[in-house]
Order: structure tokens, then sequence, then C-alpha cells
């Protein structure tokens, strides 16, 4: 089981990493909406532990407008005395120019609401712009020009690897924290060996026909790091080039987590005039 203080660290990262590796070119039929369920499993200096700490749920819908996603993350953590429960949900819709974002996130733990951030991003022509939260009340963020929020920071995680770069700098802001938006480093690289037996689901085969499996790592810096020293925390993908994850992981410190998908299937598609 996770300790409660580093799964605490854990909650919310861990659940943009979807929101990182699921959306992609901004045509709508290079995304595959869909819904699917990842067994997650505790780390311990990078190595799987012994027992799985809970499930991962994650769900792409495409709309005329732009994207919707919704995730929920449900752990088992080793508390003081007894395990406790601990879920968090995130709700996000992003537009398709990448301008606009919505988003809540809330956390519980033995039921209890712990956490709740939502608000509305903008950023304008120039590229800058500012989030305003409704809870916490009257808080406001400036985004520096080159903000990208998930969908967009994804579009250009993509149009790299098929360009066939290794990487690339980005700010990231993703409304889980009143905080500025964080320093990315983004590196692609070929999957490593022990991953690419990462099986598709029985039943959604279909869904992966023909997609090529992209890995990538990225280090998150708060702001004032300015992408210097040790990362916030750090994150790996397997994913098809058609949005859907196999797998991820977060790791932070000489802990972490690592999920691997078990469930697939295909939503459908807006008709759009």
């Amino acid at each position: 089981m996770l300790k409660l203080r580093l799964a605490a660290q854990l909650l919310t990262p861990a659940l943009l990493l979807a929101a990182l590796a699921a959306a992609r070119p901004a045509s709508a039929q290079d995304l595959a909406p869909h819904r699917a369920v990842y067994s997650v499993t505790a780390l311990e200096r990078g190595k799987p532990s012994v027992g799985a700490p809970g499930t991962y749920a994650y769900e792409l819908r495409l709309t005329c407008e732009g994207y919707v996603v919704n995730q929920r993350l449900q752990l088992e953590l080793a508390g003081p005395r007894a395990a406790v429960a601990s879920e968090q949900q995130s709700q996000m819709t992003e537009s398709r120019d990448g301008k606009k974002l919505r988003f809540e996130h809330r956390t519980t733990v033995s039921g209890r609401q712990t956490s709740l951030v939502r608000g509305e991003a903008l950023l304008g022509d120039d590229g800058s712009g500012q989030a305003r939260f409704a809870e916490p009340e009257g808080q406001t963020v400036a985004l520096p020009a080159g903000t990208l929020f998930p969908v967009a920071i994804a579009r250009q995680t993509i149009r790299q690897a098929k360009a066939g770069e290794s990487g690339f700098d980005a700010l990231f802001f993703f409304g889980e924290k009143v905080k500025p938006p964080q320093s990315v480093n983004v590196l692609i690289g070929k999957v490593p060996k022990r991953l690419t037996d990462v099986k598709i689901p029985e039943g959604a085969e279909a869904l992966a026909d023909g997609r090529t499996r992209i890995y990538y790592r990225a280090g998150f810096f708060d702001a004032a790091a300015k992408g210097q020293g040790e990362p916030a925390f750090e994150m790996s993908s397997v994913t098809l080039d058609n949005g859907i994850e196999l797998y991820g992981t977060h790791e932070e410190s000489d802990g972490g987590i690592e999920y691997r998908i078990t469930r697939l299937e295909a939503l459908p598609k807006p008709e759009c005039k």
C-alpha cells in the first residue's frame, strides 16, 4: 500500500497522465474517444511492490467544440492505524483551439471531501492569459505566453514524435492548484523492451490495429525552478498514436505508482457540420 503522505502528493499529478497522453492532433479522426480502466501498483525505488493499491478509470469524449475528459483514481493507502480509501476525480473540457480550459478536481479520503479546486483558464491571441478560480473563490493565476493545456501539450508531443524529434520544453497548466504553470521537459524515445508486450484488452483489438506505440518521459518543475535541479515529479507513458494509453508511471522521490490497461471500449464520435 502507498503511504498516506506520498499518495497525497501523487493524487493530482497522476490524473494528468492520461490527459497528457490521450488527446492527439486537432482533427477528430485522429482521436479515439474511449473509456479505459487500469490496475494501479505502488512503486518503490522504481520497482513494483507486492499487491495493487487501486484502480484508475479514464474517459475521453469528443464534442464538436472540443474534448471532455473524466478521470477517477482510487487508492488504498497505508494510514497510521489502518488502511485508508482515497479517491480523486477530475473533469476537464478543452476547446479545440487550445485556448480555453474548464477544470474541476476533487479529492476524498474515507468518503470525506478534503480538496476541491475548479475554475476556467483562457489564453489570448498572443498565447498569454489568466486562470480564474471559482473554488477557492476569487483567486487568479497569470499564464505566460506559451502556456499549454493538456490537449495542446499532447498535440505537441505527438507532432514531435511523428517528426522523429527527441523531445521539447514547455509550460503546462492543469488547474489542480492555485499556482503558475509548471515547466515540463519531455523526452521521446524507443519503447523499452520490457514494455513492448503490454497487451490490448480482449475485445478492443480493433482500436489498436495499425497504430504506432509511442514512449516518452516527462519531468515537471515548479515555476520557481525554471527547469533546473530535480523535478517535482516525473512520469512516463506508452500510448498509441490514436490517444489510447496502455501504460504509465508517476514517480516522486523514492516512491510512485504505475498503471496498466485492463479494460478498453470505444465511445461514439460526434457528428459535426
